[in-house]
């Protein structure tokens, strides 16, 4: 008699596990369907001279885990993000981790660099903490978000996507094709923090016990001028390349020789010795304490804007000449 109280109650929890999220038309017939195959298996175990007890426990191992059974027989979806969302579910990430994580860093480094709170060591360690914290929140929300949609949407539509098709779509991931809002976002926001922090430094920190002063702020106006209107016009050329939809030849050109003045005015400045403080190692000790000794090659420096420059430049003449509808 106890054993026969195991037996049912063994079976009882398992047709109630793989059929407890069912609906009330399915539930009922597979809960009956699952049964009767469990009595068959039970009973094939009792003729080949098993015990009752070992024979219900053999065919419910033989039938796997309820969980991955109710999967089979419900009608979730059995991933996060199914192939219909998946697409839409990828654009959406791309593009938010292309806009929050660098306008996330460049409010860091403004704020940072204008109230000189913490060391450069420091700097660089919460801007790694900031970039993961971002990239971490912005997938976990959107994936739950779809993940949400996945499981809501009616059973018949879970195989469309959740935003139609348009041929005129297909450009946007061919090099130099359409121009999407996220890179152009992301490169007007790092543009208008480098402008930001110029115009702070060129107008000569308030604070000099608390706020570092990189930049010589008794640099020529023609030179501030230079600068900064490079930044300016790269942003300018961005939006325009963005509201036409490609980078044109023009546009490409513009964006070229942008860069590359501004990259010229910047090494000849730093070979001349004009663009940064002469006491920076002084003023750094100052601000964050102790003893800094930050001694930075100006060749250095013009080396690498040098470098970065003709990457930039590369790439965009890398992007136009692969544009299959250049002007």
């Amino acid at each position: 008699m106890d054993d026969r109280k195991t037996e049912t109650t063994l079976t009882d929890r398992y047709v109630w596990t793989v059929t407890r999220h069912l609906g009330a038309e399915t539930g009922p017939d597979v809960a009956r369907e699952l049964r009767a195959s469990i009595q068959d298996r039970v009973e094939a175990g009792i003729e080949a001279g098993n015990d009752p007890a070992s024979a219900e426990r053999e065919a419910l191992t033989e039938l796997g885990d309820p969980e991955t059974l109710a999967r089979e027989y419900g009608e979730l979806p059995r991933h996060l993000v199914g192939p219909a969302l998946y697409p839409d579910y990828v654009r959406l990430l791309r593009a938010l981790l292309a806009i929050l994580a660098p306008l996330a860093l460049a409010l860091l480094f403004v704020d940072r660099f204008e109230s000189g709170a913490g060391g450069l060591g420091e700097i660089g360690i919460e801007a790694a903490v900031v970039l993961v914290t971002v990239t971490v929140h912005v997938a976990f929300w959107t994936t739950l978000v779809f993940a949400i949609i996945e499981r809501v949407r009616p059973a018949d539509r879970r195989d469309l996507p959740l935003t139609a098709w348009d041929p005129d779509r297909l450009d946007v991931d061919v090099p130099g094709g359409r121009v999407g809002l996220p890179g152009t976002v992301a490169r007007v926001a790092l543009e208008a923090a480098m402008i930001a922090l110029l115009v702070w430094q060129f107008s000569g920190v308030s604070d000099p016990g608390s706020q570092v002063q990189v930049l010589d702020p008794g640099l020529g106006l023609a030179w501030k001028v230079l600068l900064i209107g490079t930044l300016a016009a790269g942003a300018v050329t961005a939006l325009a390349a963005w509201r036409v939809g490609r980078w044109t030849s023009g546009l490409s050109v513009i964006d070229v020789l942008v860069t590359a003045t501004g990259a010229l005015v910047a090494v000849y400045l730093l070979i001349q010795d004009r663009l940064i403080v002469s006491d920076l190692s002084e003023r750094l000790s100052e601000v964050f304490g102790g003893t800094i000794d930050l001694t930075i090659s100006n060749d250095l420096l013009a080396a690498l804007v040098i470098v970065i420059a003709v990457w930039d430049i590369a790439d965009r003449l890398r992007g136009h000449r692969r544009d299959p509808a250049k002007a």
